[in-house]
């Protein structure tokens, strides 16, 4: 069975791929590439074979069991995460994958926790009745603290190669899943919160941290804000999306957006309770949008899941936003318009200082989460942190 050499330096994967015809299932598939590391070529094999999100599960599950008999780790673990994707939070199916996946990862990535002085660790962090699964990566000299986290639908897997990568650059890095993400939302059933800094302060007060850079991705680029406002361990903080308010993404044209809030508004709360209906007489199947969502936030009720969509909005709390803040967006997020970054920035009125970096089709990061330029969002960060201290350096000689 292969195993990770950790005398090699972590690679991020750069480019994306059309993968499927449904640009929602090849980016999907993308993210199987770029933040799950497996082989693009398999990628590429079973993309055009997805008809539909419903055979999503069965197609990649059967290429895990083809990799993993081949002894390919990686590809497996990857392919089975993915696998569990579009599956109900009931279904055995889907959380057999998810195990699978989290118990090949361990062993394709042993080496990172092996020895007397480990390069990461994996430490269960208690809160609120269960814990929350904590990653830290381990340099051999800190030049500071970085607290990672992920948004609707993440899991640590994603993440790992970026915080190697940064903990390679000299950060001491702390990846958690919180409520509604991978383990505690699996194992413990914990839907996704609004409240995040919740979790958020757990991990800070947990391993007392100070000066802390937190960095959320996807619609963690809503809960990291979010968290800053009320954690004062937090100093810095980046949003690798743009979600100063869910309202604000949908289109760059205001009347447009305005428009599009109210046929889901319609839909949500008009027709909520016939949707309510056919979904459990359907038991979901059909319903990928509705799957996706409820799956998440532990709930099969329509208006709960309007009331926490309407949730995801920082103008609530933006006096208390005024640490460092840099959003990086791509021009052409699938779950986001590309006028959010700078609606975004409206909502920082009170940071002490907001950094923006749009990340285009041409540098191969312009999905969302800078799929397929990991390592130039990473690098962003790296260079925004440097930018910081130098302005520290000058501030202190005036």
């Amino acid at each position: 069975m292969e195993k990770y050499d950790i005398t090699k330096p972590i690679k991020l994967p750069v480019g994306m791929h059309k993968l499927n015809d449904d640009a929602g299932i090849s980016f999907q598939l993308n993210r199987l590439v770029n933040l799950d590391g497996c082989d693009p070529e398999v990628a590429r094999e079973i993309g055009p074979t997805i008809k539909n999100t419903g055979e999503f599960y069965s197609v990649l599950k059967n290429r895990a069991d083809k990799e993993l008999a081949e002894g390919h780790l990686k590809n497996a673990s990857a392919l089975y995460r993915m696998a569990e994707f579009y599956t109900d939070w009931e279904d055995p199916d889907g959380l057999a994958a998810w195990k699978k996946a989290r118990e090949l990862f361990h062993q394709y990535y042993a080496d990172f926790f092996s020895g007397d002085s480990p390069l990461a660790e994996l430490i269960n962090v208690p809160y609120e009745g269960y814990t929350m699964p904590t990653l830290r990566f381990n340099p051999e000299k800190s030049k500071g603290v970085i607290v990672m986290h992920g948004g609707f639908d993440s899991s640590y897997e994603e993440f790992f190669a970026e915080c190697e990568y940064l903990r390679e650059h000299g950060y001491t890095v702390y990846l958690f899943e919180g409520p509604g993400q991978g383990e505690c939302l699996r194992i413990n059933g914990a839907p996704l919160i609004v409240e995040w800094e919740k979790p958020v302060m757990a991990i800070t007060k947990y391993f007392d941290l100070h000066d802390v850079i937190l960095v959320g991705q996807s619609l963690g680029g809503f809960f990291a804000p979010r968290a800053s406002a009320f954690d004062d361990r937090v100093t810095k903080c980046v949003s690798m999306a743009q979600f100063g308010a869910l309202k604000m993404n949908f289109a760059d044209n205001g009347a447009v957006n305005g428009l599009i809030i109210g046929l889901l508004n319609v839909i949500l709360y008009g027709f909520g309770w016939l949707i309510n209906i056919i979904y459990a007489a359907k038991k979901g199947k059909g319903m990928a949008f509705f799957r996706t969502y409820f799956h998440r936030m532990g709930t099969t009720n329509t208006y709960k899941l309007a009331k926490f969509l309407w949730s995801i909005d920082l103008r609530p709390v933006a006096d208390k936003l005024t640490k460092d803040y840099l959003i990086i967006g791509g021009s052409k997020d699938t779950m986001a318009c590309r006028a959010a970054i700078g609606r975004h920035m409206l909502v920082l009125k009170n940071a002490k200082s907001v950094t923006t970096r749009e990340i285009t089709e041409k540098e191969q990061g312009a999905d969302h989460c800078s799929c397929g330029n990991q390592k130039l969002a990473m690098d962003t960060i790296l260079l925004w942190l440097e930018s910081l201290k130098l302005r520290g350096e000058t501030l202190e000689e005036l």
